[in-house]
């Protein structure tokens, strides 16, 4: 099967979903990739991915152009998500692509590219299998909520009443419809209606590449490793510094906490004030950190899907504390695979407790990677992935089956 991917980033080790998906599908499908870029930093990424498409087309998306679709967006009902990258250049590609490369079958990644894909398939007879990966207007609720300020929080819910009417009326035009969690499938389900088809399909884990190195966890060492340029997780490391970090230090004053992400802002560099506190940017190998982290963090008040960050660190063993909400989306459990705090006074003493037993965390931290060896792998959602391909575009049929697929990846 000939399969387009059609995503508004460089799938990377970093944009871990795409990648993944696209690297295990491509041992029985030719794969062509068709991605909007940004950043300078984004191609350089690219010679990762390419190795396993059979094209890659990249598009340019300049920032000024997309602050002001941004502003012309405003007083419309279009999400600025999407106002951003909508782009003509990106669904000629698109369409481009199809013709040449004799597609069967698209899969498009997120509400971003949704205007340019409808754009590119109009009157082709190409069936589209579209990622949702979140509910996008359930972030935006969690997001309102948990926003104090109270012009920010007019923004957010003007947004999110966009988004909804967005997600009801575009979301029925694919063929199928995928998202990355129970929790997000029954909210979108609430939103366009019970009877909608919208099937999970989850994230996995290289827990070949995320697996513990040879090296000592750090006594009194903590990291958060995100991508630091996505509210959430800005938001939560800023709320962690300022609410739950003091209570730690009151009592072990030698914690340090080391924040490694791409594109931190300003108000995150600025963190590094303190010297117990040190702010990376981007870093090539995750795995340095989390390998010598005495415990893993994800104090996320603001959660949707899957969140990978917490599969990588208990991939590497790490001992992890973080919000009901992730660990819910994930099937894991308090004091079984990680620790699971809401509160600040709750988190700081989860992470006080593995610091204090370090035998304890080894325990954990065991747990937790055996859990997600067992049931997060890339290659079930791979098997998954081309069964519903199959199901849409079935006079393209692969000769190998999802059973196939998922055997040959583990041989």
């Amino acid at each position: 099967m000939r399969i387009l991917f059609v995503t508004p980033y460089v799938p990377s080790r970093i944009r871990v979903r795409p990648f993944n998906l696209i690297k295990a599908l491509s041992t029985r499908h030719e794969i062509a990739l068709v991605s909007l870029v940004a950043d300078s930093y984004e191609r350089a990424m690219v010679r990762d991915i390419e190795k396993y498409c059979v094209s890659v087309d990249l598009v340019p998306l300049p920032k000024w152009s997309a602050y002001v679709r941004c502003l012309l967006a405003l007083p419309t009902r279009e999400p600025l998500r999407v106002a951003y990258y909508r782009s003509s250049a990106f669904a000629q590609r698109i369409q481009e692509v199809i013709r040449r490369e004799n597609i069967d079958v698209a899969h498009g990644e997120l509400i971003k590219v949704v205007p340019s894909l409808k754009a590119a398939l109009k009157g082709e007879n190409i069936p589209i299998l579209f990622d949702s990966v979140d509910c996008i207007s359930w972030f935006l609720r969690q997001q309102m909520e948990t926003t104090r300020h109270p012009l920010k929080k007019a923004f957010v819910y003007s947004e999110l009443l966009k988004m909804r009417r967005y997600e009801r009326s575009v979301l029925a035009d694919f063929d199928r419809v995928i998202i990355t969690s129970g929790l997000d499938r029954d909210r979108l389900k609430d939103l366009i209606g019970q009877s909608s088809a919208i099937e999970v399909v989850g994230n996995g884990v290289e827990s070949d590449y995320f697996s513990p190195l040879p090296s000592f966890r750090e006594t009194d060492s903590l990291v958060f490793c995100a991508k630091m340029d996505y509210f959430p997780n800005v938001q939560a490391i800023l709320d962690f510094c300022k609410h739950i970090l003091p209570l730690i230090w009151q009592q072990r004053p030698r914690v340090r906490l080391a924040i490694v992400g791409n594109h931190p802002p300003k108000v995150v560099q600025a963190l590094a004030a303190d010297s117990r506190i040190s702010v990376t940017g981007y870093v090539p190998d995750l795995r340095l950190y989390l390998s010598r982290a005495a415990v893993a963090l994800a104090p996320l008040k603001v959660s949707a899907g899957m969140q990978n960050k917490v599969l990588e660190a208990l991939a590497m063993a790490a001992p992890t504390v973080t919000t009901p909400r992730c660990a819910r989306a994930l099937g894991l459990e308090d004091g079984v695979h990680l620790l699971v705090a809401e509160e600040s006074q709750a988190f700081a003493e989860a992470i006080l407790k593995l610091l204090r037993d370090p035998d304890y965390a080894g325990q954990l931290g065991r747990a937790g990677r055996q859990f997600v060896v067992e049931h997060f792998s890339w290659a079930t959602a791979a098997a998954t992935l081309e069964r519903l391909y199959e199901t849409i575009a079935p006079a393209s049929k692969s000769p190998a089956t999802a059973a196939n697929l998922t055997r040959a990846s583990r041989e």
